[in-house]
């Protein structure tokens, strides 16, 4: 369960810096519109290239959940 605290103090520091930094805020959304403009162009490839990541992401992750401890 600490992984769990862990993870939530690094994304609301990590937020936190966010709202205060308008130079690296502007950056990040700049990326991030231009990772996008690059999946719609690739049409239906890169859509599918983010389903099997999201289902390896998801069955990684519930192998390790079942290995015990």
């Amino acid at each position: 369960m600490s992984r769990f605290w862990n993870l939530c103090g690094c994304v609301g520091l990590g937020g936190g810096f966010l709202m205060i930094s308008a130079p690296l805020r502007e950056s990040l959304m700049g990326a991030a519109g231009r990772g996008w403009d690059m999946v719609q162009a690739h049409g239906p490839y890169s859509y599918v290239g983010i389903g099997v990541v999201l289902l390896l992401m998801f069955w990684r992750y519930m192998y390790r959940c079942s290995q015990p401890h």
